[in-house]
């Protein structure tokens, strides 16, 4: 027989209640908030299906095509740019992802001006300064392309099952907010066409954050999810407020554990799971908008991240009063004390 000593015990017992824990993401929070109030008035919760907005597909947009015969493009060998295009028309090359395409996009018009100048042959020189300036007429557009068509930033926009949780909610903060202005970075110095400045080989490792890091599509869901709940949770106290009607100065136990409720379960948990969330929205809001300004995406990002009445955190504040206005109107009804708030 093992024996097993009375550390190991409470080793193991520590294992499995830290093993209990709720995840206390949106649809934690929001269900055991208003299963709570649910079971206190008595009257079922039936909200409607909840159905977050629905990013939309960017169609795809070929630049234009560099147009140079094969011997042209021999007479390019001793520049750098010569390889790039030979890379770039491989079979890998014409398969490239929107990121890679970019990359290409940029060096050649970084690499050209140097190239041409080497050049003795007109009708090369020609082509490839007809070709520059087309890659910089269309450079802003490949980036738009790169950032809608891109698999780790579509999939960050995409609002799944996965939410913030509680305690992890600032959790890769910084990480996102640093790919974020990097990619700002390019997009504004393409549109300033200072192009010898842009390090856009150091872009894969800036949509590497894009892909490992699910900060972006849980705020996302954790934000839509909170706006539906609590205006579904409105809407129910409103129409059930008749059930805990009160007369001042009698005490009623149902009052006094609705009370406690909103305390304990709004206050303590969900309003600082809001607050939390209202913080990375002003984080995160400026950069995101400028980053997809002008894109098919605009819409679709102002709507999680801008200010004005038709967003959705606008629509969150907005609930979030007319919940206070509720308890306060219920708690003046019932000259019901405030109780203390609950000890951590």
């Amino acid at each position: 027989m093992i024996a097993i000593n009375t550390t190991s015990l409470l080793l193991i017992a520590a294992l499995l209640v830290s093993g209990c824990q709720p995840n206390k993401d949106a649809d934690f929070v929001w269900h055991d908030y208003t299963k709570r109030l649910e079971s206190v008035l008595e009257v079922p919760f039936e909200p409607a299906d909840f159905t977050p907005l629905t990013l939309p597909k960017a169609a795809h947009q070929t630049p234009t095509r560099l147009n140079i015969s094969i011997l042209q493009s021999f007479k390019l060998n001793h520049c750098k740019l010569g390889a790039l295009i030979a890379d770039h028309n491989s079979s890998l090359g014409k398969v490239a992802p929107p990121s890679q395409r970019l990359i290409y996009h940029i060096r050649f018009i970084q690499l050209a001006p140097e190239c041409i100048e080497a050049l003795d042959d007109s009708a090369l020189i020609n082509a490839l300064t007809i070709g520059l300036a087309q890659k910089q007429q269309q450079a802003l557009d490949v980036f738009t392309q790169m950032i809608t068509r891109d698999k780790s930033i579509n999939k960050r926009l995409f609002i799944g099952y996965d939410s913030l949780t509680l305690d992890k909610m600032q959790h890769g903060r910084l990480e996102f907010e640093s790919a974020l202005s990097r990619l700002n970075g390019i997009k504004q110095q393409i549109i300033s066409q200072d192009w010898q400045q842009i390090a856009i080989q150091d872009l894969e490792q800036t949509l590497a954050i894009f892909h490992h890091q699910p900060l972006l599509n849980q705020y996302l869901r954790s934000l839509s999810l909170s706006v539906f709940e609590l205006r579904e949770l409105n809407d129910y106290l409103f129409q059930h407020q008749a059930r805990v009607l009160c007369r001042p100065g009698h005490v009623n136990q149902q009052q006094a554990i609705l009370q406690n409720v909103f305390h304990k379960y709004y206050l303590a948990q969900t309003q600082a799971y809001l607050s939390q969330l209202n913080q990375l929205h002003y984080r995160l809001s400026e950069p995101m908008q400028q980053l997809f300004e002008d894109t098919i995406y605009q819409d679709y990002v102002n709507a999680h991240f801008a200010d004005n009445d038709d967003a959705l955190p606008t629509h969150l504040k907005r609930q979030m009063k007319r919940h206070v206005k509720w308890w306060k109107a219920f708690r003046t009804r019932c000259n019901i004390p405030q109780p203390q708030r609950p000890t951590k």
